[in-house]
């Protein structure tokens, strides 16, 4: 009625190092569960966010020209300051991998020097009188 399957023998997934100072030696993708499902809805997001600056910048763009022609000066200056923003986030959704990858470079070059620090001499026992 039921049959048993064996896992398969997948020795390719690497693993975080058991004993090694830095926690976060060899970290890798796999060892964190749930990871590949959600860079897989950010990376499904990334074409809405761009249609929605698009829209964005469109609707700043109608606000500007309405605002210019009808003599008002409020709906002219948000309507350039929307599409400045709709801009800029079309830029930084656009080139996100691009930011994080160049970070994660800058951020591997960083170093600290090595800080040695004195072992502290053991405190004088109580003595109770």
């Amino acid at each position: 009625m039921f049959r048993i399957l064996s896992a398969p023998d997948d020795t390719s997934t690497p693993t975080a190092p058991a004993g090694g100072s830095n926690p976060l030696t060899g970290a890798t993708e796999t060892t964190l569960p749930g990871l590949a499902t959600f860079k897989g809805l950010v990376l499904g997001l990334i074409p809405y966010a761009l249609v929605a600056c698009v829209a964005a910048f469109l609707i700043g763009a109608i606000l500007w020209a309405v605002g210019a022609f009808g003599h008002n000066p409020q709906h002219s200056s948000r309507g350039k300051t929307t599409l400045i923003v709709a801009l800029v986030a079309a830029l930084l959704v656009g080139g996100a991998a691009y930011l994080v990858g160049w970070f994660h470079g800058v951020g591997e070059t960083v170093s600290a020097p090595l800080v040695v620090t004195p072992l502290m001499e053991p405190a004088a026992p109580f003595v109770t009188v």
